[in-house]
């Protein structure tokens, strides 16, 4: 059967990319520099166009004008630069504990114009000192270590309380990637009230399903719903009414 024109050009660009190693590429609209990651495995997700594909498609349906974003794991700022680029980038908060992406996340922010408040801390439960470890494949990057899988440079990092940055923000909308740590929202002294809507890629491979249940039970209490339309794999979306 022959080939789409359409995937026989997205085929081609991606062949091409693969071959030539590209430091800046545009998808969907969106410019996105890699860096030293051009020459890594994971850009292959960045040239295929789908590296975050899921997190893209929840932002772009459910991210409403009026809406304040914080995002918990910036990583090269796509989801980022998409946000500023729906509600504009005053109102798109973002954090990022891996320091090295840091000339990665501004390049692209310079390339698509936007500026959203980036600060290259970690954010936690209680905050203070906290171990990362910072995978040389930055997608593994995190609090826990992997070092038996990857290779990295273990760090004592400062990190920001998670219920300040609430606190403070009064964000509507929460992102959330951060290699398990997402089980900080287990706790039930958090207080959500200000969050109408989280999108949150889980990762039972890391801290076990036990711990994703107890995540997704205590949200469920507050008042979340599981949207399982918009849901895909182990990205999740929830919300409630305002």
């Amino acid at each position: 059967m022959a080939m789409k024109p359409a995937a026989a050009i997205s085929w081609l660009r991606y062949q091409y990319r693969k071959l030539f190693r590209p430091r800046t590429v545009s998808n969907s609209g969106l410019k996105i520099y890699l860096g030293e990651q051009a020459q890594t495995r994971y850009a292959r997700s960045i040239y295929r166009d789908t590296h975050e594909a899921e997190e893209r498609a929840i932002v772009a349906r459910n991210l409403e004008p009026e809406d304040t974003v914080l995002e918990c794991g910036a990583g090269l700022g796509v989801v980022t630069t998409l946000c500023c680029q729906q509600i504009g980038s005053e109102r798109v908060h973002a954090f990022e504990a891996n320091r090295k992406l840091e000339p990665a996340l501004r390049k692209t922010f310079e390339l698509n114009q936007v500026s959203p408040q980036l600060e290259m801390k970690m954010v936690s439960l209680k905050g203070g000192e906290e171990e990362f470890f910072a995978a040389d494949r930055f997608v593994f990057s995190s609090r826990y270590d992997n070092s038996d899988s990857y290779a990295g440079e273990r760090q004592t990092l400062d990190s920001v309380p998670i219920q300040s940055l609430i606190d403070e923000l009064q964000p509507s909308f929460l992102i959330m990637d951060i290699e398990g740590a997402e089980v900080d929202l287990a706790d039930e002294q958090l207080n959500l009230r200000s969050l109408k809507k989280l999108c949150i890629e889980m990762h039972p491979h890391i801290v076990g399903d036990e711990a994703i249940s107890r995540l997704i039970a205590n949200l469920l209490r507050q008042g979340f719903h599981l949207r399982m339309s918009e849901s895909h794999k182990d990205v999740l979306f929830f919300s409630r009414a305002a």
